[in-house]
């Protein structure tokens, strides 16, 4: 009976492993292959329009997808436990075949209307609901593919509510990041920061007049600076993003925590954020016009303007975690055991190594003018934390075999198959490089080698496949074993990781091709390896080719 259950378990893991595959192939040949041309934006009719805007599709889908996962995350067991009760006579071939039919269907109709020359015939609405309804239907046949439609129907009667709220905040967080992309205002922002301006002004205004005494200052223009050095304060550098950002952080981390917090104690984390924030805001605007008029313009307008935002909301929602935890005002009193207190060396270990690379990303970054001259810097952090923590890192599993660096190697070939073309003559890295002198290019690009084959794919991995694809199996993560499969942990690192890089998709799919790498024989070093030839790959096409935009 026993050796029954376990054959069922393995040839359900396959069926779902196949079915994942086929999508994420499918994904990989849609997006690679097909470009939605920006003429469309400015089409007259509303279906070319909307045909332009579902290039965002994918995106939405992944935010959509990752806001459930996060809820879901306390009843995960009890739905997969559920899913597998459904699933294990259930009929999928059949659905799976259908599912094929209908992405062919769905590819012939996408190249017909998006390949180029396009044809204005095709743009219509009869031709936009027929894709809509043929995207509509891959979809549902994968989903009947994968478990049966009275398991569908249950879990939407029993968690609607849930689903409701993961796409709620799956939207609000893929409008914020379009918002941030596009330097839009939606949700009546721009009427928020005209309420917020003056203050805003007043508070940069002073805080720059204890150092400055030529100070322009035009309210009505929303002018500030210096008589060297000016800018301009519109509602796309006023705050709203940050405010907006540490809102929606706080009621994901709420949600999550909530067994662990008072409430409603813990709702004064919203005003205090949002206050401190606010004042950070205007502490930058002050700093990013001092850099300017006493430093250097190209560095104040590029990289502090790009980065000091992210420090600050970084570090103030590192604050909240923090002063929710160690003020029994906001959480709930647990006694303390000296077997947790032994835990915490290892969780900080596979940890921190990703958390300074973060910081020194964006640190040095943010005083930089495009071209990151200190990146050096940033692989001399990550190393030495390395060492640090050198020890905390046996047992974790370093034998490799030579399946690792293949699966590093397939993963380069799907990154290079989703790269789109860029013109890398044209970079801030290759002009950079240009303005600096042969040797100081040779040594930055050694560091940029060793920070992206070594440095980097450690880090990653320790924190993503050493630490959170266990977490997220059990919170004494330190009992799980290395290479222990868990679906919700495969997909949720997976998103995760791609949310890291700026190409998601790929990302996505490159944190699949590493966690494979872990499950096959339980060894971290295979993932590491896998990680490092991948990026090996990506700096000997760099070094070779001249195609500087996959270092960007």
């Amino acid at each position: 009976m026993q050796f029954q259950v376990i054959a069922t378990s393995k040839r359900l893991a396959i069926r779902w492993l196949l079915l994942f595959t086929v999508v994420a192939f499918e994904l990989i040949a849609m997006t690679a292959r097909y470009e939605v041309s920006p003429f469309l934006a400015n089409d007259a009719s509303w279906s070319a329009r909307l045909f332009y805007s579902s290039k965002e599709i994918w995106t939405l889908s992944l935010w959509i997808s990752g806001a459930c996962l996060l809820i879901f995350s306390p009843r995960i067991r009890s739905i997969i436990s559920d899913l597998r009760k459904h699933s294990s006579r259930h009929r999928w071939l059949m659905w799976l075949a259908f599912h094929v039919l209908s992405f062919a269907s769905f590819a012939v109709v996408t190249a017909l209307i998006f390949t180029t020359p396009i044809n204005p015939a095709h743009l219509s609405a009869p031709w936009f609901y027929g894709w809509i309804a043929l995207l509509s239907a891959t979809l549902l046949l994968w989903l009947f593919a994968l478990a049966p439609g009275s398991f569908w129907l249950r879990l939407i009667r029993q968690e609607h509510k849930t689903l409701l709220i993961g796409c709620l905040l799956g939207i609000g967080a893929w409008m914020l990041m379009g918002m941030l992309n596009r330097q839009e205002a939606p949700l009546g922002q721009k009427e928020f920061w005209n309420s917020l301006s003056m203050p805003t002004l007043q508070l940069v205004h002073a805080m720059l007049g204890w150092v400055y005494s030529d100070l322009v200052y035009q309210p009505e223009g929303f002018l500030l600076g210096t008589a060297s050095f000016q800018v301009k304060i519109s509602y796309a550098c006023s705050g709203i993003e940050g405010i907006s950002l540490i809102t929606i952080f706080l009621v994901i981390y709420l949600w999550l925590f909530r067994k662990n917090l008072r409430f409603p104690q813990c709702f004064w984390l919203f005003p205090l954020g949002i206050t401190v924030i606010w004042l950070a805001n205007a502490v930058r605007i002050a700093m990013l016009i001092a850099i300017g008029a006493s430093f250097s313009p190209e560095v104040a307008l590029q990289g502090f303007h790009a980065q000091a935002g992210w420090i600050a909301f970084t570090l103030i929602a590192l604050g909240a975690i923090a002063l929710s935890n160690r003020m029994q005002f906001f959480a709930i009193t647990e006694p303390i055991f000296p077997v947790e207190r032994t835990r915490k060396p290892l969780a900080v270990a596979l940890l921190v190594p990703l958390l300074v690379l973060m910081a020194a990303s964006m640190l040095t970054s943010a005083f930089s003018s495009g071209f990151n001259e200190l990146y050096p810097l940033r692989v001399t952090a990550i190393a030495v934390v390395l060492y640090y923590f050198r020890k905390a890192y046996n047992g974790l599993g370093w034998q490799c075999s030579w399946q690792a660096p293949a699966i590093g190697t397939a993963v380069f070939l799907v990154w290079m198959l989703l790269e789109p073309d860029a013109d890398s003559s044209q970079t801030a890295l290759s002009q950079g490089l240009a303005e600096l002198t042969s040797g100081s290019a040779a040594v930055w690009l050694i560091f940029r080698v060793l920070g992206s084959v070594i440095a980097v794919p450690l880090a990653e991995e320790l924190a993503f496949r050493g630490y959170l694809i266990r977490k997220l199996v059990a919170k004494d993560f330190e009992n799980v074993p290395l290479g222990q499969f868990s679906w919700f942990s495969f997909m949720l690192t997976s998103i995760l990781f791609g949310l890291l890089h700026e190409r998601w998709v790929a990302g996505t799919l490159a944190g699949m091709g590493y966690a494979l790498a872990l499950y096959r024989r339980g060894q971290l070093g295979d993932a590491v390896i896998a990680h490092m030839t991948t990026n090996a790959l990506i700096a000997i096409f760099v070094l070779t080719q001249a195609k500087w935009s996959l270092w960007s």
